[in-house]
């Protein structure tokens, strides 16, 4: 129960799932209200200490989730799922993973790229590994913004899918994701 079956994804990996996708969804979220204060605002230096923050501990989970899956297999397919479909998924699984990686590491860059630290609610503090120049602070701007765009458009559809196989092809897509399963089950 604990590991995923063949059938379904065990406790371990649900939790994973269901913690980090809300994160992610906030981040995006506080990111966005971020852009539009301006200095006098009291969230003005409180919301990137919060957006760094959680960011780094997104990066960790998701290191974390990364390892568990490279060490336990995944459920078998449902076989009513086609191949193009299951290929569809697994490119939309990696695409996840990647975006959200580029995110945490532009988001790491952009916060450390004058020589300060990224602090973990001024816990544990991740120093710099390397300054940036102007150009490339604007670079990593650019991409961490357009990422996390691509990647909200991707939880969209990954979301849009699983409530698809819900209701529409009554499968058991979404409810792996929520109720771990033991194979006699």
């Amino acid at each position: 129960m604990l590991k995923d079956s063949r059938t379904g994804y065990g406790f371990i990996t649900i939790i994973f799932h269901w913690v980090s996708a809300p994160l992610i969804i906030f981040l995006f979220g506080l990111g966005v209200y971020m852009r539009g204060l301006d200095y006098y605002s009291i969230w003005y230096h409180r919301a990137p200490e919060i957006h760094i923050a959680i960011g780094l501990f997104v990066f960790l989970l998701m290191l974390v989730r990364l390892i568990w899956r490279s060490t336990n297999k995944s459920p078998d397919a449902i076989p009513t799922i086609s191949k193009q479909t299951l290929l569809a998924a697994y490119a939309a699984k990696m695409a996840l993973y990647a975006f959200v990686f580029v995110i945490c590491i532009t988001g790491y860059l952009i916060t450390t790229a004058e020589g300060g630290a990224a602090s973990f609610f001024s816990i544990i503090n991740i120093p710099a590994t390397l300054e940036l120049s102007g150009d490339n602070i604007d670079r990593a701007g650019f991409i961490h913004k357009y990422a996390a765009w691509g990647l909200m458009g991707i939880v969209v559809i990954h979301a849009a899918a699983a409530l698809f196989h819900h209701f529409v092809k009554r499968d058991k897509t979404l409810v792996r994701i929520i109720k771990p399963v033991h194979d006699a089950d």
